[in-house]
């Protein structure tokens, strides 16, 4: 009888498939040399964070988290640019900005639903700069951000 349960507990495991999440990290750096006012205009990322360090660049860290897809699907997505940023320089200002500004959802052919997608985002700023803290609270997510470097 034990036997007769485990090849039936083989069989019928094919059949049910297994959530997976797949996670990956992505960084970029933009040099800020002696830009005064830098533009962050990140939209479609989960309430983005920001951190101040003593570097002379400003880092963005994004965080995806993907349900059901594979290790190829997520690089794939990262590849195509679908979580990069872009930036503008001019004299005295940087707009970084997100390169796909609306991402459609994931769903791959054969399956029924769609993809969960999660995506995060830590921007690290040189501590030369100056920023508002109410531009950064959950209401402000997807609306540009301003740094002012600081008057010496």
């Amino acid at each position: 009888m034990t036997y007769r349960l485990i090849v039936l507990c083989c069989l019928c495991l094919p059949t049910f498939r297994a959530s997976a999440q797949m996670e990956r990290t992505v960084y970029q750096v933009f040099e800020v040399d002696s830009i005064q006012t830098v533009t962050l205009d990140i939209v479609g990322f989960t309430y983005p964070e920001l951190h101040v360090w003593a570097g002379n660049s400003i880092l963005t860290e994004a965080n995806i988290q993907v349900w059901d897809a594979s290790p190829e699907i997520v690089s794939y997505l990262i590849e195509k640019g679908r979580y990069a940023f872009e930036s503008e320089k001019t004299a005295d200002a940087l707009r970084v900005f997100t390169k796909i500004r609306k991402r459609e959802d994931i769903k791959l052919p054969g399956m029924q639903k769609k993809c969960v997608e999660q995506t995060t985002i830590k921007v690290f700023v040189p501590d030369i700069y100056d920023w508002d803290p109410a531009e950064w609270t959950p209401e402000q997510t997807d609306k540009p951000k301003t740094l002012r470097r600081k008057i010496n």
